[in-house]
């Protein structure tokens, strides 16, 4: 503090404390800062919560396995398989052994696990979540919805086979995901009179 300042809190106290005291203008400022942080967070905050139950953990985790089957595909420069177990609600995914087309029953031989990029286990496998079932699903053009097994492949310059997939919730929510077949990747649609045909 200079003489000045110091010298007038010695004559006058109360000058000084007006001078450490924050004003009502830098108060509201602050609260409207915190306003608008929380505002931006709620949403992130909102899909941590959520993301792990329904529809929205069903669409997330197809979405994954699709991802995870293109990235192995072009990161491996192999053909890689989504392994879709319709019944049981299963996405798994595997190096395809060979390049023939999918077949209806299972060929063991075929289906070579895919490690995690975090080095554990078997392969990446999603089964979805309590109170969703495959309603319909479609491989290059086919239904496979009462079939076992179904495959999807990903090939390494990151195109994929045909597929479209229909989640119903025990809401009755419907949504369509689909494989773009020039990207592989996955589009969502929400709309039941715009779902892709199987």
């Amino acid at each position: 503090m200079t003489d000045v300042v110091r010298s007038s809190c010695i004559l006058h106290p109360a000058s000084c404390i007006a001078l450490r005291a924050f004003t009502l203008l830098e108060l509201l400022v602050v609260v409207a800062i915190m306003g608008i942080v929380l505002t931006m967070g709620i949403p992130f905050v909102r899909t941590a919560v959520d993301g792990g139950k329904g529809m929205t953990r069903a669409i997330k985790d197809v979405q994954e396995a699709c991802s995870h089957a293109r990235a192995i595909a072009i990161l491996q420069q192999t053909t890689s398989e989504l392994v879709i177990r319709p019944a049981d609600g299963v996405f798994e995914v595997s190096r395809s052994a060979s390049g023939k087309a999918p077949s209806h029953a299972r060929d063991e031989e075929a289906e070579q696990p895919v490690s995690r990029p975090s080095g554990g286990g078997r392969g990446f496998s999603a089964k979805l979540p309590t109170g969703i079932v495959i309603e319909g699903l479609g491989v290059n053009g086919e239904d496979w919805t009462d079939d076992p097994v179904a495959r999807v492949r990903f090939y390494p310059n990151g195109t994929s086979d045909e597929m479209s997939v229909v989640l119903l919730s025990d809401q009755n929510e419907r949504r369509n995901l689909w494989l773009e077949v020039v990207t592989g990747l996955p589009e969502l649609e929400t709309d039941p009179l715009r779902f892709k045909v199987r």
